[in-house]
């Protein structure tokens, strides 16, 4: 499924519990809770922009090609 707004930081949706991105891995307590993420924040067309993890690696990327 493709989705309109996709945090480019997402690197493996797994098939039960878990969601991994550049900045963390993530193990929920049920597949209801990992939609609740996915759909509210990694997929989300405007929400996944204001993810704090993503906020996090922005400014890495940012500090690691601007500052050398």
């Amino acid at each position: 499924m493709a989705f309109r707004g996709v945090c480019p930081y997402i690197k493996e949706l797994g098939k039960d519990r878990q969601i991994t991105c550049e900045c963390a891995s993530f193990n929920f307590p049920d597949r209801r809770a990992k939609r609740d993420v996915i759909y509210g924040y990694c997929a989300h067309p405007d929400n996944w922009k204001e993810c704090l993890f993503k906020k996090a690696m922005d400014n890495f990327y940012e500090r690691k090609y601007n500052n050398g």
